[in-house]
């Protein structure tokens, strides 16, 4: 599950020049073009996200349908090209695949290009080809080690300034826009009150879940021209759906504690102020299947976080005492949207023991008692 911001990640399909100066043809100069592959990127990739460094790495996988005019989800296609890997030759600088499709020649011969990342393997992802009633879509699975989660990213076919539609060799460079299809979740915890200076107290996480009903899906379909998300009533995350310790493949960033005897698996929030502390390893994330595409959850509480802590207080060089607490919160409304990033930050809120004093008895008439000696 590593993967980043949102960013829009641009590939770009070139025709090349394919006939040498010296050969003598009667074909249309713009016949029998190899197609190549050449990518670019409009912004950084970071962390565990999939910019173009994880696509280089994974390499991404083109679908592709041949058409006599204009493609239509309902008419007759060929397929041209069926989940064709291309790779990054890094000795070579440029991507490859195998083997080489060429430019049809025919006048009204057109190509729809469609394409995503990363390319399917053991990650959850199943291309599957167009029909005649169809279009191309994509099957994903979550995985079940958070820590290996991923960032599906797919083309947008009908972008303005980057439309793969109905191309032909005379169309030069095809620009495949990728965008994020999931939803990238990120949380962090703070306490409401700074006791970082405080050497006796300390607060630290030691679980959190997520609560629904029938509202996070582990699998799903998504159109590859459409780019939206087909209705899943059956397949749901577990609720509660516990985050797990990254030492153990899963996201949260759990580590054993040291603090007057306290050595619970638990993530420290006291040390940082007022300042939030990251509950999952850096520049990595939960990446979720969205909830009603780009709406979002209908009502704040539809996804709830349960998040467990304890409160913690020095007695000694070894010894404390503890208070083991549990919060149920509500998300609000219009979270876990396609293509959104999103940052849950949870105030723990602190109530200091204080002390006051609001009155001392006077001492009242002093009274003379006699005590003879003898």
């Amino acid at each position: 599950m590593k993967a980043k911001s949102l960013f829009s990640l641009a590939i770009i399909v070139m025709a090349l020049a394919g006939c040498s100066e010296n050969e003598i043809t009667e074909q249309n100069p713009d016949a029998n073009k190899p197609i190549g592959f050449d990518t670019y990127t409009a912004a950084q990739a970071r962390g565990a996200e999939n910019g173009l460094p994880a696509v280089k790495t994974s390499g991404f996988g083109v679908m592709a349908y041949q058409t006599n005019g204009a493609y239509s989800t309902a008419g007759a296609k060929s397929e041209f090209m069926n989940n064709q890997k291309v790779t990054w030759n890094s000795s070579g600088n440029a991507w490859v695949y195998s083997p080489v499709k060429f430019w049809p020649a025919g006048a009204n011969d057109k190509i729809s290009f469609f394409a995503y990342a990363p390319y399917a393997g053991s990650n959850g992802i199943t291309p599957v080809s167009a029909d005649v009633s169809n279009n191309p879509k994509v099957k994903f699975e979550l995985q079940t080690n958070q820590k290996n989660m991923v960032d599906l990213v797919v083309s947008d076919p009908t972008d303005g300034s980057n439309n793969t539609m109905d191309k032909n060799s005379t169309s030069g460079t095809v620009n495949f826009k990728f965008l994020h299809q999931l939803t990238r979740v990120a949380m962090e915890a703070k306490t409401g009150t700074d006791i970082s200076a405080n050497t006796d107290t300390k607060v630290f996480i030691t679980a959190v879940s997520l609560i629904h009903t029938s509202k996070l899906n582990s699998k799903g379909t998504l159109d590859m021209k459409a780019l939206t998300w087909a209705s899943n009533t059956s397949d749901y995350l577990a609720s509660p759906y516990a985050l797990t310790a990254a030492s153990s493949n899963g996201i949260l960033n759990l580590t054993a504690a040291n603090f007057a005897g306290y050595t619970t698996s638990s993530i420290d929030i006291s040390s940082a102020g007022t300042t939030a502390t990251s509950l999952f390893p850096a520049n990595e994330y939960l990446f979720l299947l969205p909830v009603s595409n780009a709406t979002g959850t209908a009502a704040a509480g539809d996804v709830q976080v349960k998040i467990a802590y304890d409160m913690v207080n020095k007695t000694g060089a070894a010894t404390h005492t503890k208070s083991s607490v549990e919060k149920t919160v509500n998300l609000p409304a219009g979270v876990f949207k396609k293509g959104t990033a999103q940052k849950f930050t949870f105030t723990v809120s602190l109530n200091a023991i204080s002390f006051n004093v609001t009155t001392v008895e006077g001492w009242g008439t002093e009274s003379d008692t006699p005590v003879t000696v003898q």
